[in-house]
């Protein structure tokens, strides 16, 4: 049975990585969720996090919101320009409580930021 997460070299998880991205990346807001890109790399797989405060609520709120991003993430990655790097910050769980949104609004800021072939 293969496995239907993203796999290690699809995710973001160096501090130095989350610090560039973030500070010396382009920042773009919609619909309760905050997208910071880079396209400093030429070559690879487009990477991924998500970072989620506590304010979005306790942590059941939280995880399960990570995991429905990552679930978009995954199904709209094969559209992404190589070389991408993206960390989503989600700030309304209750907009992001299905896949089906969460993939609406990531595809949204996706083509806001010309991220997308």
């Amino acid at each position: 049975m293969l496995p239907n997460g993203l796999p290690h070299s699809r995710r973001l998880h160096l501090k130095r990585d989350f610090e560039r991205i973030i500070q010396g990346g382009l920042r773009y807001q919609q619909s309760g969720l905050v997208l910071w890109t880079d396209q400093s790399r030429q070559a690879g797989p487009a990477r991924f996090a998500v970072v989620v405060s506590r304010k979005l609520g306790p942590a059941v709120v939280r995880n399960r919101t990570k995991r429905i991003l990552r679930e978009a993430f995954r199904t709209i990655q094969v559209r992404l320009k190589p070389g991408v790097d993206i960390i989503v910050k989600p700030q309304h769980s209750e907009n992001l409580s299905k896949v089906q949104a969460a993939r609406m609004a990531l595809t949204s800021l996706c083509e806001q930021a010309a991220l997308l072939n």
